[in-house]
């Protein structure tokens, strides 16, 4: 493959890795994460490093807002792409405009014969709102951004947002570890962490619930009297506040006072992420050691699995000894899956 070719991936790959990281990230994060800068053929890593740095620079200089800035007190250095400044800037519509958007597009979705619906369709997803209860936009509906590659899942649960129907569907609980038939109330899409979740009332549980679209055995959408709206989402329904919430959150149980030590740079990255919120604390005088409120444990030790070390339980044992647990349940079903592969 020609040296060009290479570069040109290479720093593909650094632009994606910086992106799904909203908080900056150390060179050694970067050489063993991203393709590209590991020692290959007896390389050396000064030549390594001398090759992101080279990378880093021709990047800026086309542009790309990648930043160095202090982690640690100023002694470690990251890199962070600066998303505000990478991105193009978001159409600003009024309220007026917003209005006359939607019907007119609507209304060209749903010509007959009309050989751009599929394209209208996509133009009304883009329209990211919430509009007025009393708005001619079919009320507070939460729109999403979407490519052109768009699941039937999404499109089900689109129109439903649109008209305000029920959804019936059957769903997998991966902290259950069962499927069952529920009846949702959707009020919104969010994407966070590489995937879609619908955030609804769960009739079948009478609450909030999130559900990650994956998960989805079957969906259908409730089309009698399709016009008639079957419920309102509530005017305190914030979805902005469902995306800054954590997968242990979801959970209507009593909190349970978890105690973890972290890496250096994940301590500081939990600082700057949970600093606003009430239920995590940082007690002085305990080096890298978070307390956090945890209402849903199976979802958090998840979490932590998925740290890849970064993060140990330190109390209560009960919780540490479902940590160790768990992971005993993954490297069993590893080593059955290796026996049968084999």
């Amino acid at each position: 493959m020609p040296e060009k070719t290479n570069k040109d991936l290479r720093q593909l790959n650094l632009i994606a890795y910086l992106l799904n990281h909203r908080f900056p990230v150390t060179w050694e994060e970067i050489r063993l994460k991203v393709p590209g800068y590991q020692p290959v053929g007896g390389v050396d890593e000064k030549s390594i490093l001398r090759k992101f740095e080279r990378d880093k620079e021709e990047l800026r200089a086309h542009g790309i807002p990648i930043d160095t800035v202090p982690i640690d007190s100023e002694v470690l250095m990251g890199y962070r792409l600066d998303r505000s400044r990478f991105y193009l800037p978001r159409f600003a519509f009024t309220e007026e405009e917003i209005r006359a958007l939607v019907i007119a597009v609507r209304r060209l979705a749903g010509m007959k014969g009309f050989r751009m619906a599929r394209e209208a369709r996509s133009v009304l997803r883009k329209l990211v709102f919430d509009s007025p209860p009393d708005s001619d936009a079919d009320g507070r509906v939460a729109f999403f951004y979407s490519g052109y590659n768009v699941s039937a899942t999404l499109e089900t649960i689109y129109e439903a947002l649109l008209h305000r129907k029920k959804l019936k569907m059957t769903y997998y609980s991966l902290h259950r570890d069962e499927v069952t038939k529920r009846e949702v109330y959707p009020y919104g899409l969010v994407q966070k962490n590489g995937g879609w979740y619908m955030v609804g009332q769960c009739l079948l549980r009478g609450e909030l619930r999130q559900f990650r679209l994956e998960r989805i055995k079957s969906l259908q959408m409730n089309r009698d009297q399709i016009e008639s709206p079957e419920y309102e989402v509530p005017k305190d329904f914030s979805l902005k506040a469902h995306m800054g919430q954590e997968p242990w959150d979801y959970s209507t149980s009593r909190p349970t006072s978890v105690e973890v030590k972290m890496s250096r740079v994940k301590y500081q990255q939990a600082r700057t992420r949970w600093s606003e919120r009430p239920d995590v604390e940082f007690p002085s005088g305990r080096k890298n050691e978070v307390v956090i409120k945890v209402r849903d444990e199976p979802a958090f030790c998840r979490w932590v699995l998925a740290q890849q070390g970064d993060v140990e339980i330190l109390a209560p044992r009960r919780l540490r000894r479902e940590m160790l647990a768990l992971i005993r349940r993954l490297m069993s079903a590893y080593k059955e899956g290796e026996v049968k592969a084999g």
